[in-house]
């Protein structure tokens, strides 16, 4: 049935906005602050190691399908490989939305072309080999 309906699994994409919510919130109030009184905006310098790249404002949400396995590997890998390590770094207040902007720009920057396209045909070649065509 899920099939059927191309949203069917946005509720599920949708449940990784409270994790960006809360610190956009606070964010966003003194980001309203600092629109009300701009000379308030030099006094208080960001910090690249406790402030987001980017408000959940600007960021586009866009769903991805993919199979169930691997969307449950690339969560464990953000949550507990990418997010670990920028912990490690030093990073504070670390968002979902980041870190897949950073993901995204690594794939597209890097030209992981020719790799992506393996990982295609290898997907294609195994998913005919176990269903016997």
């Amino acid at each position: 049935m899920a099939e059927d309906d191309p949203f069917a699994d946005l509720g599920e994409t949708l449940e990784d906005e409270p994790d960006d919510e809360p610190q956009d919130t606070d964010e966003g109030s003194e980001s309203g602050a600092t629109e009300e009184t701009p000379s308030q905006e030099s006094v208080e310098p960001r910090d690249p190691m406790t402030d987001t790249a980017f408000s959940y404002e600007a960021a586009k949400q866009r769903p991805f399908y993919a199979r169930q396995a691997t969307i449950e590997d690339f969560d464990s890998w953000l949550k507990y490989e990418l997010e670990r390590e920028l912990n490690q770094q030093g990073y504070q207040n670390i968002v979902v939305r980041e870190m897949t902007d950073a993901l995204l720009r690594t794939v597209v920057e890097e030209d992981l072309v020719e790799e992506v396209a393996k990982r295609f045909e290898q997907a294609r070649e195994s998913d005919f080999s176990e269903s016997g065509e």
